[in-house]
């Protein structure tokens, strides 16, 4: 099996790093460090880490001083999601450090002051990401990250029965801002996390309220109920109770990652994972529910990460295959204005043929980002090839003007390649059973010998024949 855990761009990637964090690195560079359930749930499979590791680098190049930049204005989510990927990557934690250092003295920008602005799924998202910087989410940048969430988390009331309506919302998540409450199922799933991590008192409560938004079909819906109401669960079927993929995704991410091994949470991430397997399509690829309602990248990354962490090894590496169909890979001849931006990820597969010619426009750089975030997860599951890269030509000799048969081995499932010889050239990609590739190149005119080549985006092969006018 060809694990290429070190790619030919991992030089590039460090210093792209060291770059990065000239002025914001305080402490030495840690390493990126899987978590213990990603670990579990790669441990029995063959996996592939080269178009997770690309995306990572390509990633790490759009920050700006440790953040990502929408329009004029640091983007504290996306960076911190950034951050969360891209603790999944072996080379990646210097750049992780980078976020880190730049984001914990900023954090009041992302969760409020605390008093007039006090932001509860943005709290539950920056104290799990304080942990996989390795950092105290009860002091981040000064501020108990913890202590806020729970002052932002609903308590029970002392007396259920007289006070139902509290009983209800007992353990929800609410904003503090002058602007409204937009708190919703996915912060209720990182506030799940968090607080289940720090060992909070209201870690089951904030739990069992995050259940009650599963569906019986499995699936999560993505916003809460109307406070006031008596009925805080999800109905299929009624107005309010839409699922939704990626809410559900997260979830099932978040439960996983807290640790939590109750029955009730056991049970929860099984009916989630038979909803998300049975939602997924043919090729790999997942529907985002509505508005949105089209196949695209995000969705199907955050599903097959999700799936992946339950060790639903098939669909996990299905939708692995269909993301890195999305991450066009243009190398010698089959260079494109993409090619200098070999590894990110398209929101959709029109993205990347609109692309090709003028490269990722400046309007669009924002969604390329937020899809590479995400893919970086969901590419995690991306199946090994079962041998080394190699090209073979048929023939030993053959004559200019010939179309000459080349067998390519060990190319991934999905991967992208180039085919090359002196004047002609073929885009080809791995097939999902990840056998050879067998295609015919056009030979140039001259007496001499001519070199085959097959670039991918980390690697390379090459043979040789006689060439006779």
């Amino acid at each position: 099996m060809r694990h290429r855990n070190r790619p030919l761009r991992t030089a590039t990637a460090v210093l792209a790093t060291a770059a990065l964090g000239a002025g914001v690195l305080g402490t030495s560079p840690a390493s990126a460090d899987p978590s213990p359930a990603l670990r579990s749930a790669k441990a029995a499979v063959s996996t592939d880490s080269t178009p997770s590791t690309i995306a990572a680098e390509w990633m790490a190049g759009e920050l700006e001083n440790g953040l990502l930049i929408s329009g004029t204005n640091p983007d504290f989510g996306l960076t911190i999601d950034t951050g969360m990927a891209l603790s999944t990557v072996s080379s990646q934690g210097g750049t992780v450090t980078a976020i880190n250092n730049t984001l914990e003295p900023r954090i009041a920008e992302y969760v409020g002051n605390g008093t007039a602005e006090s932001y509860a799924g943005a709290l539950g998202k920056a104290a799990a990401f304080a942990r996989v910087a390795k950092k105290n989410p009860t002091s981040y940048g000064g501020i108990n990250l913890i202590a806020r969430l729970e002052e932002r988390t609903a308590d029970v009331p002392a007396d259920p029965a007289a006070e139902p309506q509290k009983a209800a919302i007992a353990g929800r998540i609410f904003d503090k801002s002058a602007s409204g409450n937009f708190a919703n199922v996915v912060g209720q799933s990182y506030a799940v996390r968090a607080l289940t991590l720090a060992q909070s008192t209201e870690a089951a409560t904030a739990r069992d309220f995050l259940l009650k938004q599963q569906c019986a079909s499995g699936a999560f819906r993505a916003d809460f109920a109307n406070a006031d109401l008596p009925n805080q669960s999800c109905t299929d079927g009624v107005a309010g109770s839409e699922v939704d993929p990626d809410a559900t995704a997260l979830a099932v991410i978040n439960l996983v990652e807290s640790g939590d091994k109750s029955a009730a949470v056991v049970g929860a991430l099984a009916k989630a994972g038979t909803w998300l397997a049975d939602r997924q399509r043919n090729s790999g690829a997942f529907r985002a529910a509505a508005p949105v309602s089209k196949i695209n990248t995000n969705t199907t990354a955050l599903s097959g990460y999700a799936l992946g962490l339950l060790k639903n090894r098939e669909a996990s590496q299905k939708a692995a295959l269909w993301v890195r169909k999305n991450q066009p890979v243009d190398k010698y001849k089959c260079r494109t204005a993409l090619t200098k931006d070999t590894g990110a990820v398209a929101y959709r597969k029109d993205r990347v043929k609109a692309s090709t010619t003028s490269g990722i426009p400046a309007e669009a750089r924002d969604e390329w980002r937020r899809a590479t975030a995400q893919a970086i997860l969901g590419l995690q599951f991306a199946p090994a090839s079962k041998d080394k890269l190699r090209i073979v030509s048929v023939r030993k000799q053959a004559r200019s003007g010939e179309r000459v048969q080349f067998r390519v081995f060990g190319l991934a499932p999905s991967e992208s390649a180039c085919m090359q010889v002196k004047g002609d050239f073929l885009r080809v990609k791995g097939k999902k059973s990840g056998d050879k590739i067998v295609r015919k190149l056009q030979l140039p005119a001259g007496n001499q010998r001519r070199v085959g080549l097959v670039k991918t985006s980390d690697d390379e092969a090459r043979t040789s024949l006689r060439v006779s006018n």
